[in-house]
């Protein structure tokens, strides 16, 4: 109690999710952290699984005073609020728990599941540093070990850690940890390697031939993701980019233009490991949402990869002369809305036309 005449005010912050539905597209709705979800609806949680350069993995310890799995070890990460993607919302909540400052570069999305009534992002971190470096949050986490990656598999099969294992996600975990950063390349328009961009235009010829007429798109991508074998270009991916306008809001989109394997490659996950860190840099990029289609027999694919099916929407590029539209050419188009102002006009993402000015016979 203060003293006589004098007028405390006190503010209590609400944390908000945004609400999912079954197919992880935002529903525009909010919701109070701790209520009870009606039948349907989901939120977003995101996690962190962190390996150094002796293949282990970094697990936290929760402290005895949660209220929820006190005393677990686990993978550092917590809920998405309202407004936030999985990718800045992972970076807030390892800054807060473990007291490590992330850049988004430094991020890989590894993982989306589905629960009983939320969507996990899981997030793969190469870095090393002492377990015992960290600073820990109060009544959050209080502790942090590292263990190899096979006792880490055993623990997680067998419940004895907190993380978002499925048998599924051990192969993928496994990539992750044991990949080289080596073998990742990103060409830019900003610092171009011209040995790379012939490499590139050389495997692009493979799937579409056609493109020999017009090799280098007059709009650049805005990164090309390359996967490497020794010298040899074994799977690329391109990020694309442009703003338009949908119901009287004007949007920054992006895309994954192309993903290609060559031959020599296929079937080693090189595609899936692409697309996720193309997914990653759309986040990193602050996009208001992003948008492509792909042929429907790859739809599990780009799902893997964190994109959601929309089939009640069409894509339409090419130009207002001629209009270029997927519905067209019997694609199914994929959606993941990003930014707050995306997010809060989801309906307007539903059963409707997008438009993209990307000029002739183009869709990215």
């Amino acid at each position: 109690m203060g003293l006589a005449g004098t007028l405390y005010r006190v503010t209590v912050f609400m944390e908000l999710w945004d609400i999912y539905d079954e197919k992880g597209r935002p529903t525009g709705r909010t919701h109070p952290r701790g209520a009870v979800q009606q039948p349907g609806e989901y939120h977003l949680v995101c996690t962190v699984v962190f390996a150094n350069s002796k293949g282990e993995l970094l697990c936290t310890h929760r402290a005895p005073e949660k209220d929820l799995c006190p005393n677990m070890w686990e993978s550092p990460g917590g809920g998405v609020r309202a407004g936030e993607t999985s990718l800045f919302a992972a970076i807030r909540e390892i800054q807060e728990e473990i007291g490590l400052t992330l850049a988004p570069s430094q991020l890989t999305l590894l993982y989306r599941d589905k629960r009983n009534d939320f969507f996990m992002d899981t997030y793969g971190v190469k870095m090393d540093f002492p377990a015992d470096s960290l600073r820990f949050q109060p009544g959050e986490t209080d502790g942090a070990k590292w263990i190899s990656l096979e006792e880490w598999e055993r623990l997680a099969a067998a419940g004895d850690i907190l993380t978002p294992a499925k048998g599924d996600f051990f192969p993928i975990l496994r990539a992750f940890v044991r990949e080289a950063d080596s073998s990742l390349r990103v060409w830019t328009r900003e610092n171009g390697d011209e040995t790379l961009r012939e490499k590139i235009l050389a495997l692009e010829a493979i799937p579409w031939p056609e493109l020999s007429a017009d090799p280098w798109p007059e709009r650049e991508h805005l990164a090309s993701f390359c996967r490497m074998e020794g010298e040899r270009l074994a799977a690329h991916g391109a990020v694309a980019g442009t703003s338009f306008t949908h119901k009287g809001e004007r949007y920054f989109a992006c895309g994954v233009a192309e993903v290609a394997t060559h031959p020599d490659f296929q079937g080693r996950g090189y595609a899936l490991s692409l697309l996720r860190r193309m997914n990653t840099d759309i986040q990193r990029r602050q996009a208001d949402l992003c948008v492509f289609t792909c042929q429907p027999s790859l739809v599990p694919l780009y799902e893997k990869a964190g994109w959601t099916p929309c089939p009640d929407l069409c894509l339409t590029g090419g130009s207002a002369e001629k209009p270029f539209p997927s519905s067209s050419l019997g694609l199914t188009v994929m959606l993941s809305l990003l930014s707050p102002k995306a997010i809060a006009h989801g309906a307007d993402f539903r059963n409707t036309v997008i438009t993209l000015p990307l000029g002739e016979n183009k869709l990215w």
